[in-house]
């Protein structure tokens, strides 16, 4: 039974080390939540291109990877109804009829990236 015990433990520690390393970086950056964190951690283990994280009354706030920022904003807009215009600094605009949407990007890390996708754009 301490055997059992032991290697449970050991097994605890090893993973708590991993993550660690691992996710320890995201902790440590300004929006660093528990949220945020199983957000990348499905994004390592899946294969979506994006997960939501949080969402407030303006904006759903998104993370992707780093290697796939404009294509999977275009994507999900498209699917929407809305068409890609242009691209000013972090921004991205989109229009639909006579609105214009604007999806404001931010890097987060070297491997992901924040985008916040305006709750008009559901609409």
């Amino acid at each position: 039974m301490k055997k059992i015990g032991f290697l449970l433990l050991m097994l605890f520690i090893i993973s708590f080390i991993f993550l660690g390393f691992r996710y320890g970086h995201i902790l440590m950056q300004e929006e660093g939540t528990i949220r945020l964190v199983l957000a990348v951690s499905i994004l390592d283990f899946t294969s979506q291109d994006y997960v939501e994280f949080d969402e407030t009354e303006y904006v759903t706030r998104y993370v992707s990877r780093n290697d796939t920022k404009p294509d999977t904003i275009k994507k999900v807009l498209s699917d929407l109804g809305w068409s890609y215009q242009t691209k000013e600094g972090a921004a991205l605009y989109f229009k639909r009829d006579k609105e214009t949407v604007v999806v404001e990007t931010k890097l987060f890390t070297d491997n992901y990236f924040f985008w916040d996708l305006p709750m008009e754009s559901f609409e």
